[in-house]
């Protein structure tokens, strides 16, 4: 069955959602010749740039909302991140199923695989775009410390990240978990600091495609089971571009009632948020997402509620 797509219409109000600069805004012909010929790597990587930049990585739903419910249908993916205007975002599977969609309908090669995070199972989406018989991982949806940038599947090859020294780099090995050495899968890992370890972020299986009921079920999971952290805590991180736009330089997070801001490696505490007021309007003020009145009331009596 045909995945689904999004139309020339909606492609254009999601160039607007993320505000890519005018030369990239190609309509769907001109970008199915685009993202195959010479430039599709820079077109890959500056689609990807502005939609960490402007679309958030963030569990708002699990907590700000009645029934708790995430739906990674693309179709209500866009509607709540660019028709709902309220500057929101989603967790792993929302926005990596939407910006996958977004590549699909501009005519990239593309497929999608599960990730198995260091401490659960198959917990996390990524897609691999497959350019010129070059494979890219492409991950819109890790939040702080994630590739701000494709990533070719080249084992070792050590990439800078966000300057001054935040690298990542693909290894392709074993797990010590594994019971057969000869399993290898590839690892995602950061560091901070050219004088620091590399650490992982997670892995995922070679040329493994996942199909969207695989998803279904992995959100169901991430989504509702009250050991995983998406359900215990709120979480928001935006990127942040730098003035000309041609690269990442930091990202703002809010982790609880906790909130700061790094920008080229130096972090800036902005604060603790002692009320739920305070907490909305750091939403808004610092990562862009409005919630209504209505969302508002949905966290009283969680225990992610501050003060609850």
């Amino acid at each position: 069955m045909p995945r689904p797509t999004y139309t020339q219409e909606q492609i254009f109000q999601i160039y607007d959602r993320i505000n890519l600069p005018s030369k990239w805004r190609l309509d769907l012909e001109e970008a199915k010749k685009g993202s195959s010929g010479d430039q599709a790597l820079e077109y890959l990587t500056v689609l990807k740039r502005y939609t960490l930049a402007n679309v958030p990585f963030e569990n708002a739903e699990l907590h700000y909302s009645r029934n708790q419910i995430i739906d990674i249908h693309p179709q209500i993916l866009f509607q709540k991140i660019v028709t709902q205007g309220t500057g929101r975002g989603g967790y792993c599977m929302e926005n990596n199923a939407f910006f996958g969609t977004v590549l699909r309908s501009l005519g990239f090669k593309i497929m999608s695989t599960g990730d198995h995070s260091m401490w659960y199972g198959f917990a996390h989406m990524i897609n691999i775009v497959t350019i010129k018989d070059v494979r890219y991982m492409v991950d819109v949806g890790f939040g702080a410390g994630g590739a701000t940038r494709p990533l070719p599947l080249e084992d070792g090859k050590i990439h800078l990240n966000i300057k001054p020294e935040h690298s990542v780099r693909l290894r392709y090995d074993t797990l010590e978990d594994f019971e057969n050495p000869t399993s290898k899968v590839w690892i995602l890992e950061k560091r901070m600091a050219d004088d620091k370890p590399f650490l992982p972020n997670y892995c995922f299986p070679d040329n493994v495609e996942f199909l969207p009921a695989d998803y279904m079920v992995m959100n169901q999971f991430t989504s509702t089971n009250k050991r995983v952290f998406f359900t215990q805590i709120v979480i928001a991180v935006k990127h942040i571009l730098s003035e000309d736009g041609e690269e990442i330089v930091g990202d703002t997070v809010l982790m609880g009632n906790r909130l700061h801001r790094r920008v080229h490696g130096k972090k800036e505490d902005l604060g603790t948020l002692d009320s739920e007021g305070q907490r909305v309007e750091a939403l808004e003020k610092h990562l862009g997402i409005r919630l209504s009145e209505m969302q508002r009331y949905g966290i009283l009596g969680m225990q992610s509620m501050i003060g609850g």
